[in-house]
């Protein structure tokens, strides 16, 4: 997942991603967050990575419900981009 937000931001959102990515890691998958390196006009873009994931509707189901009982901001949410990638 990956969305972007104001560079000022992030810091106070860090541990409520952080909060959210040890939930899952607890319950469906390993979790990693990137920013992209190059920034302009003071946003931020911001990856979230969850690796492992051995069935990917239970861990759609665990992620939907983190996010209903408010893990991240409901703002935040309607502007994540969800893209799934393999190993080849």
């Amino acid at each position: 997942m990956y969305y972007k937000l104001a560079s000022g931001d992030l810091p106070a959102l860090l541990p409520r991603l952080r909060a959210l990515q040890a939930q899952l890691a607890s319950e469906v998958a390993q979790a990693r967050l990137q920013t992209r390196v190059e920034s302009a006009g003071g946003s931020a873009t911001v990856m979230e990575i969850y690796d492992g994931v051995a069935d990917p509707a239970h861990f759609g189901r665990r992620l939907d419900a983190a996010l209903a009982a408010g893990a991240l901001p409901e703002a935040l949410c309607a502007a994540r981009r969800t893209e799934r990638f393999r190993d080849l």
